[in-house]
């Protein structure tokens, strides 16, 4: 989960929330400190993610609660609801917010306080700092930091016009940049948007439900984007089903009666945006997306589901190298991580993720890994003694 949520709960004492069963009415969940109990939630049914995250925390008199919740999407068990955090962040991919809503499980709000032990915390933060101070240095990542999150759109094979007068049109509305807890890689977007502002939004995002469904004007695609924030919907999910509408799929999941009073409108934008109300108004039981098969292997689904991370993500992730892992392990938890040990867990998702690309370069146990350098931690240290600029020095500082 991006955002604040994992520290906040870290700071509680857990590690992991896990749920199960389902309540008769509605509720959500209160961690505070070491203390869970559930909460009645009869209030927020009905509100929207903003509503519901100002509610609870003006409800606990603490505006620093971090709270993680669905809208009216999740509470309607729409299959492509989501859960936000922090007004902006949120779970994609996961089918999260169905999942709570089936639960009858308004929020989860969490204040952690704790402190976090570390096994050796003066060598953990100097990890991570030289960490940093590569990432930041890094070539790539300066050239994305650049291209304000619209690096990933080169990657397409083909741009028209109106695809670049859409990009031209979302620079004009960015503002700010906004990060998850502790990261250098500041890959979300603020946003200004008729005297109002948008955080957390991706450009990964913000396309689908832009030139996926044939929408061109930036200011649509962010009524769009907010639209998904505030009802507490995917806006990857959203974005394909609005694609398989407009496209005339017969899978879609909506019937002929109820897209022909869109048929007077031309402006692409206006009619998406009234078949998604239409669709978060009016849905009923029974409505359901058309999705793939479930494989038979459990690590190729939930694989399939953490695949598409955001491009600036991955391009920090691959400055880290194996004993970059190692070492950070073993400061944070004393537990000695062998290079083995992490080389078996690389070497299993690399064969699970062939698999999912359908590449044909299939892995197994055997297959030789590629080349993995030992990292540039001590490489930095070195230079920064001889500079008489030591690390511990900036931490103090």
């Amino acid at each position: 989960m991006p955002g604040s949520l994992g520290a906040s709960l870290k700071g509680t004492g857990f590690d992991q929330c896990i749920i199960s069963g389902k309540a008769d009415r509605p509720i959500y969940l209160w961690i505070d400190g070491g203390k869970v109990k559930f909460e009645d939630a009869g209030h927020l049914w009905g509100k929207e993610t903003v509503e519901t995250t100002v509610a609870i925390q003006e409800e606990k008199k603490d505006r620093s609660i971090e709270v993680l919740c669905i809208g009216p999407g999740g509470e309607k068990q729409l299959p492509f609801a989501n859960v936000i955090h922090r007004l902006s962040w949120t779970g994609d991919h996961l089918g999260l917010g169905y999942l709570f809503g089936t639960k009858h499980l308004k929020a989860i709000a969490v204040r952690g306080t704790k402190p976090v032990t570390l096994h050796d915390p003066k060598r953990f933060l100097n990890l991570c700092l030289t960490l940093k101070n590569t990432i930041q240095n890094d070539q790539k990542m300066r050239m994305a930091k650049v291209a304000a999150g619209i690096g990933f759109l080169a990657h397409q094979k083909e741009m028209t016009g109106s695809e670049d007068q859409w990009i031209s049109s979302m620079k004009t509305y960015f503002s700010e940049r906004e990060s998850c807890f502790a990261c250098p890689a500041h890959c979300g977007r603020s946003i200004r948007h008729q005297e109002s502002y948008l955080d957390g939004v991706h450009v990964e995002k913000a396309w689908q439900l832009g030139p996926r469904i044939g929408v061109y004007n930036g200011e649509w695609t962010l009524k769009l984007y907010h639209l998904c924030q505030t009802q507490g919907l995917d806006p990857f999910l959203t974005g394909s089903l609005l694609h398989g509408i407009m496209e005339g799929d017969e899978n879609a999941s909506l019937l002929d009666e109820d897209l022909r009073q869109f048929d007077n409108l031309w402006d692409g934008g206006k009619k998406v945006f009234g078949i998604l109300q239409r669709i978060i108004k009016e849905s009923k039981d029974g409505f359901r997306l058309s999705v793939s098969p479930v494989s038979e292997n459990e690590d190729l689904d939930v694989l399939a589901d953490i695949i598409p991370f955001c491009k600036t993500v991955v391009t920090r992730l691959n400055l880290m190298t194996v004993k970059n892992i190692v070492d950070l392990v073993h400061a944070a938890t004393g537990y000695a991580l062998s290079k083995e040990n992490l080389q078996d867990i690389v070497r299993k998702i690399l064969r699970m993720e062939s698999i999912l690309q359908n590449t044909g370069g299939y892995w197994s146990d055997q297959s030789p890994l590629p080349q993995m350098c030992e990292g540039q931690i001590s490489e930095i240290s070195k230079r920064e003694e001889h500079t008489h600029e030591s690390i511990v020095y900036r931490t103090t500082s």
